[in-house]
């Protein structure tokens, strides 16, 4: 018999960025949200994953901290990661064999 336990099904990843700690939205339908939004195109592709995975207020509040834009790719890097439940660094292979010039390379 297969089994997943209830542990497994309410985890929720966590992203700690300086002193602040944002709950990443893993769920399917997030995902699918993020993926149909990048495939539209026009849109800003941190806006897109960071506010879909994390919330419109935490969005608005990392935008406001004006962070270097190599963390800024970090972040878009390790919020997909956590989303498709990856190692952070098999995420960063798959960024830099997608062309490493969008996060959007990881779906």
């Amino acid at each position: 018999m297969y089994q997943i336990d209830n542990d497994k099904l309410n985890y929720q990843p966590e992203l700690r960025l300086a002193d602040r700690i944002f709950k990443i939205d893993n769920r399917l339908s997030v995902f699918r949200r993020i993926s149909a939004r990048l495939g539209e195109g026009g849109g800003d592709e941190f806006e897109i994953i960071v506010g879909e995975a994390l919330g419109g207020a935490a969005l608005e509040e990392i935008l406001g901290m004006d962070l270097p834009y190599g963390i800024m790719q970090d972040l878009i890097i390790i919020v997909l990661a956590a989303i498709q439940d990856l190692p952070v660094e098999e995420a960063r292979r798959r960024f830099r064999g997608a062309g490493g010039e969008s996060g959007s390379g990881l779906l």
